[in-house]
């Protein structure tokens, strides 16, 4: 063969090695490429993901935290509202009928505070909430029973209702610690994430 032949066929096979590396190169830049973009939104994604996470769990915790205030202030309200019927009761205060109308609504608005808490609280809080309610709603009977044996003028039943409220309106202070107790605990201990 001669010499421009060979020099001929090494130059089209080298034209052929340089197109086809060049080709096969670019490939592998585009596949890379490829994979880096994925790989790039796959992180954004995760960390838009997160995001949302977390800003939905700080939504949730101040609504738990407003929950929680509005239940203990209504229940400061009724505590108010019951002592001052009592005293009442007692020859201390005047206006029973307007107290009594104020505890009522004081009980009112603590029911409604509680399913504020029963909706967006965690569960060991909608708990000590649920033994709250209860322990306000028997005490608020108890109370309705001294104020009726009074007006009836009953001193049966106006003692019996007095001794019965003193020992509620001391169960009552330790499930509102309790209460209290819970809710401090689910705001300082952070739930755990997968």
């Amino acid at each position: 063969m001669d010499e421009g032949l060979v020099a001929l066929v090494a130059a089209g096979v080298g034209l052929v090695g340089a197109i086809g590396g060049a080709a096969i190169g670019g490939l592998a830049a585009a596949r890379g490429a490829r994979i880096g973009a994925e790989t790039a939104a796959k992180a954004t994604a995760k960390q838009v993901h997160d995001q949302a996470v977390v800003d939905q769990e700080h939504w949730l915790r101040e609504q738990r935290l407003d929950a929680c205030r509005a239940l203990l202030a209504a229940y400061d309200a009724y505590a108010i509202g019951a002592s001052n019927v009592t005293r009442a009761v007692e020859g201390e205060l005047t206006g029973t009928r307007e107290l009594g109308l104020s505890f009522g609504q004081s009980l009112s608005d603590f029911r409604n505070a509680y399913f504020q808490v029963r909706l967006v609280g965690p569960g060991d809080v909608r708990e000590q909430a649920l033994l709250l309610r209860r322990s306000v709603e028997e005490h608020q009977d108890c109370v309705d029973k001294w104020l009726h044996g009074f007006l009836d003028m009953d001193r049966a039943v106006t003692a019996a209702a007095k001794t019965e409220e003193e020992t509620l309106r001391f169960r009552l202070g330790g499930i509102h610690d309790a209460f209290l107790e819970a809710v401090t605990h689910s705001m300082t201990h952070l739930p755990q994430r997968s």
